[in-house]
């Protein structure tokens, strides 16, 4: 290995190494690797430049090849636009983030603003139509009055109501009673749909409601078994112990009828154990049809 006198520069990663010459006849060929070494360190030096293409003045003795265009670069100067070309784009960046910021703000305040304007409506149309509801006349509280107008508009039955604001709270609220609607003139089957839109409700009450009313609905399709399963499951969301003990007994009772003794005496017990007293005699009765014993 021949020891090559001159200048020579150490590029960071990516970039060849350029040298100049000090006219001590020695002379490289371009693409040619070479080894220059010192009584310190062995450095390979990447592909030189011909000699022609080197700077002649001290301060530009110093070039550097960039691996990917090939061109050689002045470090102080190239390194620096590449910073600030670097910059440039990290300030882009920024501003595109922000901006997708603010958009994702105003989506937020749109979107609360559109559901407080349906919870506003579903309540309105909800107030109008309980009158109706409440006084017996289940189908037209279902289907509205188009001849009946307030405020210029027409009163909107139940199932449009959960048509129109089903997502809206006071929109479930209405799937509710458009449930119970439709019970009351046994609908079952229709009023499974809009129990079962209830069922997404914030509210427990009108979970633990739907709930019976899904029971119901199948209680009334001889379906034994799927309605203890919504009656078990309203007992454990009711925290009152006299409800829960009677969704408790309504389930006992619909397993005992699909003929799954095990759950029903489960349930019983648990109302003999549980703590209300109300239900207890009616527990009692149960597991003695059951067949078991009764402490």
């Amino acid at each position: 290995m021949r020891n090559v006198p001159g200048d020579y520069a150490y590029s960071s990663t990516g970039l060849s190494i350029g040298l100049r010459f000090q006219g001590l006849g020695v002379q490289p060929l371009a693409g040619v690797p070479l080894i220059y070494c010192d009584s310190n360190k062995l450095i390979k030096l990447d592909y030189l430049i011909p000699r022609e293409n080197i700077m002649s003045k001290p301060e530009d003795m110093l070039t550097v090849k960039d691996e990917d265009s090939g061109m050689l670069l002045r470090p102080d100067i190239d390194l620096a636009n590449k910073k600030s070309n670097d910059f440039k784009n990290i300030f882009k960046i920024g501003i595109g983030v922000t901006v997708i910021i603010i958009i994702l703000v105003v989506a937020v305040v749109f979107y609360n603003k559109a559901n407080y304007e349906n919870e506003q409506n579903a309540s309105a149309a909800l107030s109008r139509i309980r009158v109706i509801f409440e006084s017996g006349d289940y189908t037209k509280a279902l289907n509205g009055d188009a001849t009946k107008l307030i405020r210029d508009t027409p009163v909107l039955g139940l199932k449009e109501i959960v048509n129109q604001y089903g997502n809206a709270e006071n929109g479930r609220v209405a799937a509710l009673y458009a449930g119970n609607a439709l019970v009351s003139i046994k609908k079952h089957s229709e009023a499974l749909e809009y129990f079962d839109k209830s069922l997404n409700s914030s509210s427990k009450e009108v979970v633990i409601s739907a709930l019976i009313g899904l029971a119901v609905c199948k209680e009334n399709q001889n379906d034994y078994k799927g309605s203890a399963e919504y009656y078990e499951r309203a007992s454990q969301q009711s925290t009152q112990p006299t409800t829960k003990d009677k969704l408790r007994l309504y389930a006992a009772m619909s397993f005992e009828k699909a003929g799954i003794k095990e759950k029903a005496e489960v349930l019983f017990r648990d109302i003999l154990s549980g703590e209300s007293s109300e239900f207890i005699s009616e527990s009692k009765s149960g597991l003695t049809r059951l067949g078991m014993i009764v402490e």
